[in-house]
């Protein structure tokens, strides 16, 4: 909706041109002459602002105020004054004025003044784009995300074998913890097993222990990691990495729920829920000949895919607010956020490494800065806002490279704040009619 402003002056010439340049803004002013008129206004109509002259024919300025605020107390009211004396002043924010300027003014100070304490109502006022939420450790605001995470709270409250798939960095192995958190299991052990970390001639005798004396080495018996889970959960990450002997032995297990250890004869029988994960396609492996057929299908009864960063841009801001948080305290460091200029950079990166990624950036920015906000410049990603050219494509002018890339920016910003243009417009830095025209030009009005 367009924010509905009240202008009261009763010099012409500064009405007129304070509701010209408002329009021009975007906003829909109406103008009162006299405080009389303006009061018959504040009791008619709603309004987000009010700029007020102290000094009005009919009712004065600061009985408007205390009108405006008793009918609309969100309201933002500014009050306008060519008798700048400190017990006026005071008397105004006592009544609740969001700020006051002292005649003659330049209209730009004006402008900024109401686009800043209007973005900053409607950040307070208005519930959140996309509503921050939590499951388990993961943060997320997206709608692919929230998807993702209403699966595996259902799938939670079963015993099916789960296989999480994702590029490195999205967060897998935080998925596997919070499916077993919300579990039935979840007074048990979560065992994790790094699959790539463990040197195959190991791996067998890492998950199902061994007996004494079984190789050399092995000085006494020793639990495996699906003993140490039995009535929990089994995390294998990394589970495209197994060697066949390993992938024969595990499938046992899942059709069996039994294994013996290296070297031994007793067969021992667990409780295990196993959860798995992969930066790989498993599908892939299968038709390459690397991944047993018949395991892949036992591994991913249920499948959960973790979108990459760069598709659930909602998730940017919320994550980067939670790690800023988690690094500032241990430092001992007053930073209050990010400036609007790195929310702009964090939010047009592609962030190749992912949830990962953004964390070491925050970490490194909150340990290296002396200031109080985070700026651009504690964020020295590479390619920022650069254009990349597409293989094969023909040479573009350097106006229709500009161009795309305005597209590409505007469009993640949009998204990032759920499609919101005044919002998306604070970010941005320019005021919602230009972020309109902009849009119109570029086709993605």
């Amino acid at each position: 909706m367009t924010p509905r402003i009240l202008l009261a002056e009763d010099e012409p010439i500064l009405r007129v041109t304070l509701a010209d340049d408002l329009a021009g803004e975007g906003y829909e002013v109406t103008a009162a002459a006299d405080g009389t008129e303006a009061l018959r206004l504040i009791q008619e109509r709603g309004f987000e602002a009010a700029l007020l002259d102290l000094r009005l024919p009919g009712v004065d300025g600061l009985h408007l105020l205390e009108r405006f605020k008793a009918a609309n107390p969100p309201g933002i009211a500014i009050m306008m004054t060519a008798y700048g004396t400190i017990p006026s002043a005071v008397a105004a924010m006592k009544a609740g004025a969001a700020d006051y300027l002292v005649k003659p003014f330049p209209v730009e100070d004006l402008l900024v003044l109401v686009r800043g304490l209007l973005a900053r109502r409607l950040r307070d006022a208005s519930p959140p784009a996309g509503e921050v939420r939590q499951f388990g450790d993961l943060i997320y605001a997206s709608e692919g995300m929230a998807r993702v995470c209403d699966l595996m709270a259902t799938v939670a409250r079963s015993d099916a074998t789960v296989l999480i798939q994702g590029e490195t960095g999205t967060g897998k192995e935080l998925a596997a913890r919070a499916i077993h958190q919300a579990s039935e299991r979840a007074e048990f052990p979560l065992v994790t097993v790094a699959c790539a970390a463990i040197p195959e001639s190991l791996l067998e005798a890492e998950l199902f222990g061994h007996e004494k004396g079984a190789f050399t080495g092995a000085f006494r018996e020793r639990k495996g990691r699906f003993e140490l889970a039995h009535r929990g959960t089994l995390f294998l990450d990394e589970v495209a990495d197994l060697g066949p002997a390993v992938q024969a032995k595990l499938l046992r297990v899942l059709q069996e729920r039994e294994f013996e250890r290296v070297g031994g004869t007793r067969t021992i029988k667990v409780n295990v829920r196993l959860i798995s994960a992969t930066r790989k396609r498993l599908e892939d492996e299968v038709l390459a000949g690397r991944f047993r057929e018949d395991l892949f299908y036992r591994l991913k009864v249920i499948t959960v895919t973790l979108p990459p960063l760069r598709e659930r841009r909602e998730d940017i801001l919320p994550l980067a607010e939670h790690f800023l948080d988690k690094y500032r305290q241990p430092l001992g460091k007053e930073i209050r956020g990010l400036a609007p200029e790195a929310c702009r950079r964090v939010l047009v990166y592609p962030w190749p490494g992912n949830v990962r990624e953004l964390e070491a950036s925050v970490q490194r920015a909150v340990t290296l800065t002396k200031n109080a906000l985070l700026g651009p410049e504690d964020f020295p990603l590479e390619g920022v806002g650069s254009p990349s050219a597409r293989p094969g494509e023909p040479p573009r002018s350097l106006l229709d490279a500009m161009r795309e890339a305005e597209r590409r920016y505007l469009e993640e910003v949009l998204k990032s704040v759920g499609g919101r243009r005044k919002l998306a417009a604070e970010i941005l830095g320019v005021s919602r009619k230009t972020l309109w025209k902009r849009l119109k030009v570029l086709g993605l009005d």
